[in-house]
């Protein structure tokens, strides 16, 4: 997929449709509480496993998109928490710093014979500055780095959850810090491997390695300024108290009205938590792939290493327990109804079965043609016990009156027919 056509995708568009009809259908998900639960715990799920996913991925459009998981699982546990407001407003901030990610991915990716494994870069910083520095700009955005545009919605979404004083949000928040710690450090693990790190790409690539254009430039430059100044200028027409901007637009029942507690009651370390673990990270990151690379090399040699890397980089193996089991026992399973209804009950029970049938009940019949006598006064005999028991059948089997007058009736009839005679 073109590079801008996934920056499209991912930032503003198809991504995020089904988020925002959610936040559009609030008056309704609003009084269902168990609905709101669902929500908020596939949001958190859904935001660990795309961040545990990044860790292990080496494309770089990849992590990128991976990173857009996690943060749709952001924006439902926002929904699941009933700040609508909030998650309407980390949709937009995540739509310029994705935007911004995505675009100077594609400056890489082109300026690198079109080589998107990071592990086969490194070395850019002095050959791509400025993709750099807005590839920076937007992993700092995106990690929530305090001041800039990702940090007044994502850190606010980690601290609404801790608000919730319940079971789920509590559990919304350790899920939400965990992957703001891994979003951290697949950021600049990204940032390490392809402009920090020794050169790994062949000479020839290098040699012919420029900045992209000014028709890619001027966006990337348009999008790292709204990276880091939209947040401030819009966070209180966003999420400000006693804001009025979405007027009706957007439902929230008073019992769900959390954001005084979450701005103002939280203990000082549960806000500054995502932080300072997002900073961990990122300084492990640069440490592991930077002065001591081979650190990697090593636990992917190990056996246990490369079962967890592979679990991890399948993502969780899904595909393989799909493709093998799921998609494989269904296409047997039509194979099977093909076989027994298309070629089995339909063609006994069809035209193709009903000649049969009748060629077959001929053929039996023309087997009595014997031109034997006594085989033809035996089926005479047969036919007139036949006969007789038809007439007499409903005296045997039933004696209620109604049948001894029938009879009656018929014995008399033949007693009539005799006379004739």
């Amino acid at each position: 997929m073109p590079t801008p056509v996934s920056a499209l995708i991912h930032a503003a568009t198809l991504v995020t449709a089904g988020v925002y009809l959610l936040m559009r259908s609030s008056p309704l998900i609003e009084y269902g509480p168990t609905s709101l639960i669902v929500i908020m715990w596939v949001g958190a799920l859904t935001a660990f496993f795309a961040a545990s996913c990044g860790l292990f991925q080496n494309d770089l459009k990849r992590i990128v998109a991976f990173s857009t998981i996690s943060q749709m699982g952001y924006l439902f546990i926002c929904v699941g928490l009933s700040q609508y407001n909030v998650a309407l407003f980390h949709l937009v901030n995540h739509a310029f710093f994705k935007a911004l990610l995505f675009l100077a991915a594609g400056a890489v990716i082109h300026a690198m014979a079109d080589q998107q494994d990071v592990r086969k870069l490194g070395g850019l910083i002095n050959f791509l500055p400025f993709t750099y520095t807005a590839i920076l700009i937007g992993s700092l955005s995106l990690m929530a780095i305090p001041w800039l545009t990702g940090f007044y919605s994502k850190d606010l979404i980690i601290e609404l959850a801790y608000a919730q004083y319940q079971f789920s949000g509590q559990a919304a928040y350790w899920l939400g810090t965990i992957t703001a710690v891994f979003t951290s450090f697949y950021s600049f693990r990204l940032i390490s491997l392809v402009f920090l790190s020794y050169p790994n790409a062949p000479k020839s690539d290098y040699l012919h390695t420029h900045e992209a254009s000014l028709a890619v430039i001027i966006p990337l430059f348009v999008l790292s300024l709204f990276s880091i100044f939209f947040g401030y200028v819009f966070a209180d027409l966003f999420v400000g108290l006693g804001s009025d901007f979405f007027a009706g637009s957007l439902f929230i029942h008073p019992n769900h009205l959390t954001l005084v507690e979450a701005e103002f009651s939280l203990p000082i370390l549960v806000k500054l938590l995502p932080s300072l673990g997002s900073l961990a990270a990122a300084l492990l990151a640069l440490f592991l792939y930077n002065s001591h690379r081979t650190n990697g090399i090593d636990f992917t040699e190990s056996s246990v290493g490369r079962k967890i890397y592979t679990f991890f980089n399948g993502k969780y193996l899904i595909d393989v327990v799909y493709n093998n089991y799921i998609i494989v026992g269904g296409l047997q399973l039509g194979y099977t109804i093909s076989k027994l209804l298309d070629r089995g009950v339909i063609e006994l029970v069809g035209p193709y079965g009903l000649s049969s049938v009748l060629q077959q009940t001929g053929m039996n019949i023309a087997k009595l043609d014997t031109g034997i006598v006594t085989s033809y006064a035996l089926y005479i005999v047969l036919g007139f016990i036949s006969l007789i028991f038809l007439l007499f059948a409903p005296i045997l089997l039933d004696t209620s009156l109604v049948s001894e007058i029938r009879l009656i009736i018929i014995y008399l009839s033949s007693l009539v027919l005799l006379n004739n005679k």
